[in-house]
């Protein structure tokens, strides 16, 4: 056992809480008392905060020397049963996107995406600025570290994903651009 037991966590927590909203009680009544000139009131509102921070420090202190001092559980790895495992291609399933009256249908969603983003115009997509993972949907750079990039006609497209935001990426592109687009899941 390395945590203290969830009640008294919930009451150490509570009792924190009150600390806090107590100093912001104290901060407000010496800044009232400034206002209206009692500096005596301020002193006394400054000494009543800095004993509520001692407060505070010392039980943060003491819950600090009790995760110290517990020794720690060794953390066992979770048993996996080998025959539950799930097939991820055959998860993934592939993406049919029509766009107007073209039907595209890829062998995976990645050569879909790059397929339809080529269909829509990768120069009017690439305007959009949109971004994916953290980085450029389209650019004419591949970016650097581990994102997954497919080059296609000058250009590398990010295929960083998974499914679902494939889809909605590229229905959000397809109505950025005002085109006509309709994109399905399909299992394998």
């Amino acid at each position: 056992m390395n945590r203290l037991p969830e009640t008294v966590n919930q009451q150490f927590n509570q009792l924190l809480a009150a600390i806090s909203y107590a100093t912001d009680d104290v901060k407000i009544e010496s800044a009232e008392a400034s206002l209206i000139g009692d500096f005596t009131a301020v002193v006394a509102k400054m000494n009543a905060w800095k004993s509520l921070q001692m407060l505070e420090m010392e039980l943060r202190a003491c819950l600090k020397r009790f995760e110290e001092t517990r020794p720690s559980k060794p953390i066992t790895e979770p048993v996996r049963n080998q025959s539950r495992r799930i097939n991820r291609k055959a998860a993934r399933g592939k993406l049919r996107v029509k766009v107007g009256d073209k039907i595209i249908e890829q062998s995976t969603v990645s050569d879909t995406f790059v397929q339809t983003l080529a269909e829509l115009g990768l120069e009017k997509v690439a305007k959009l600025n949109k971004k994916l993972s953290g980085i450029a949907l389209l650019a004419r750079v591949p970016a650097s570290g581990y994102q997954t990039q497919k080059y296609h006609q000058g250009w590398y497209v990010t295929t960083h994903f998974n499914t679902p935001t494939a889809k909605k990426m590229l229905q959000d592109v397809g109505k950025e651009l005002r085109m006509p687009i309709i994109v399905e899941k399909i299992e394998r």
